[in-house]
């Protein structure tokens, strides 16, 4: 048994005793406390980056600033996560003005990879897997166009902490270990993240002297550095020397795209998040079909109300693989998909006492060929990475940003000199030719990540949003659920018992602090039960901030199952 197995079996141990009376007393404790301020709040998967965020708040910055600075920061603090070589989606509201936008910075498919993968398996780590970047271009863009402060004045925090070191945390060493083969892999991974070539014990000082030095370059000389100038060259230097398909030509081609996020209303709430290529509308979906079902009226946890809402999310994760895809390459009918009189249809095909089986899941018919599913062959292992940051400042103005490297520590490369390491998005695509999702030069893959802002009476209520690969929808909806049905605190929502249902398989998977009763009774109703884990990384690590509207503070709250921190002043 390895030193942090034996720290997470001793913690293991506490939680499944403190679990016990969290559920008999009815979510009446939480492991962390909920954080509450006056003028701003960042919530985060590690302490360190939430409080540069917090610092950027104080010294003038706005919630687009001190998001931005954040996520810089969080790729320096959880490098397993995010990062340069990354990409994400973000959602903004601005209330001054009334007005929702949203930003993706997804990466994008490498011109030469299409006519080399014809009738091949997406490569999922080395340079083969690696997709063009879009965090820097994104989180300049987002910056620019909303922020009030320079790139530099950003950056700044993050290349003290990537320069000076920073102890690493009980989680870190866990992810360090499980992927100690691919990092020992890569020369210049092995010498950031490992000591002495081997994994590091907790609070290991970890310092990347070259990534501070790559966010030196980008301060002076801004996002083109990275797109087309010295830093690029050091990335495609790279590439070429290793077989990789990125070009010089894919990273100047490069654009974070400003695009209009979804929209819907569940239960007089309005919830505003990312859409296509990414998971929000589904989230939005899912809800919509679940408020044909007054799942409030069976309390949580019921039976009941987890049979309903599981049944409401697997309809809307089938629309989702139907249509879903790059919205600048397939029409998908956003419009059809988010219709209240749709979703009532889609409700009727839920049974309250029987589980439906998945090859029983059709999609919506709106005019496209359907896909029917063979089973759960060529389904990837969806990795538990990804991070996900909430901030709201003094005048609510209110960002949800969701950022990745798709698995743990990405393609496993990181190119000489830059610190950087770089994602394996390409993974998240289907084959040449196989629907909505299949590869095509320059276009953006799919995932499910939905970073969402809900709005209550039309003021700025909620941010929130999770890692977690394929369960982030299941995770979002349960959150939004939890908070708006049910009427937990954020705090309470966050650490409750969480499942994931998709719509490929008929399994149940779930945390083991639900009652012997509930998970009978679903069984009776005919789930597959997989049980998974206490406080389980695998479900990811909400981060949220809630306004009480009572008080007027900010509330802010983290997950427990990642190194989460709420900081507000």
């Amino acid at each position: 048994m390895s030193r942090t197995t034996r720290k997470l079996s001793l913690f293991v141990t506490l939680v499944v005793l403190f679990a016990v009376s969290f559920t008999q007393v009815g979510f009446a404790a939480t492991i962390l406390d909920e954080v509450r301020g006056e003028n701003g709040m960042v919530a985060a998967a590690s302490p360190l980056a939430a409080q540069i965020g917090v610092d950027i708040l104080k010294a003038g910055g706005n919630a687009v600033d001190a998001a931005v600075a954040t996520a810089f920061a969080i790729g320096v603090a959880e490098p397993n996560a995010s990062g340069l070589g990354g990409e994400g989606f973000i959602v903004i509201y601005l209330p001054e003005s009334d007005r929702a936008v949203s930003i993706d910075y997804r990466s994008a498919a490498p011109a030469a990879s299409v006519d080399d993968l014809v009738g091949k398996k997406m490569p999922n780590t080395s340079w083969k897997s690696v997709a063009v970047p879009g965090t820097v271009a994104g989180l300049s863009k987002a910056l620019e166009k909303y922020g009030t402060m320079s790139l530099a004045e950003v950056l700044e925090p993050s290349i003290r902490l990537a320069e000076e070191g920073f102890p690493i945390s009980e989680t870190l060493v866990g992810v360090i270990e499980s992927n100690y083969e691919k990092i020992l892999a890569n020369p210049a991974m092995a010498e950031v993240y490992l000591d002495d070539m081997l994994p590091p014990e907790e609070g290991f000082i970890l310092k990347n002297p070259d990534l501070a030095n790559t966010m030196r370059i980008l301060a002076e000389k801004g996002p083109d550095a990275f797109y087309t100038g010295e830093i690029a060259q050091m990335i495609i230097d790279d590439m070429q020397a290793n077989g990789g398909y990125m070009t010089m030509e894919d990273l100047a081609n490069y654009r974070a795209i400003q695009r209009w996020p979804v929209r819907g209303n569940y239960r007089g709430h309005d919830i505003i998040s990312a859409g296509p290529p990414v998971g929000g509308a589904t989230v939005i979906q899912a809800l919509h079909i679940l408020e044909s079902f007054d799942v409030a009226s069976y309390g949580y946890p019921s039976t009941e109300a987890i049979h309903l809402t599981a049944e409401a999310i697997r309809i809307a994760y089938r629309d989702n693989y139907e249509y879903f895809g790059d919205p600048d390459f397939d029409y998908i009918p956003l419009y059809d998909l988010l219709s209240k009189d749709y979703a009532r249809t889609r409700a009727l095909e839920i049974d309250p006492e029987e589980m439906t089986h998945f090859e029983e899941i059709l999609p919506g018919y709106f005019g496209a060929a359907q896909v029917a599913f063979t089973g759960t062959d060529g389904i990837p292992y969806e990795s538990p990475s990804t991070t996900h940051i909430s901030v709201v400042d003094k005048d609510r103005i209110t960002v949800s940003l969701t950022q990745t490297i798709s698995s743990f520590f990405g393609a496993g490369v990181m190119p000489e000199g830059t610190g950087i390491v770089l994602n394996n998005e390409m993974a998240n695509f289907a084959a040449v030719g196989s629907g909505t999702n299949s590869l095509e030069a320059g276009k953006r893959m799919k995932t499910v990540i939905s970073p969402t802002i809900v709005l209550k009476d039309g003021q700025p209520y909620l941010t929130i949003g999770t890692p977690g690969a394929g369960r982030i929808i299941s995770t979002v909806t349960i959150l939004l659920s939890a908070l708006i049905d049910h009427g937990m605190n954020l705090q309470e929502a966050i650490e409750a018992p969480r499942f994931f249902v998709r719509d490929y398989h008929d399994n149940f998977e779930f945390e083991p602090r639900f009652s012997s009763e509930i998970v009978d009774e679903l069984a009776g109703k005919g789930w597959n039960l997989v049980e998974k884990g206490t406080l389980d990384l695998y479900f990811g690590g909400a981060q949220g901030v809630l306004v009480d509207f009572e008080t007027g503070e900010l509330v802010g709250g983290a997950d427990p199952r990642r190194d989460g921190a709420a900081i507000g002043y």
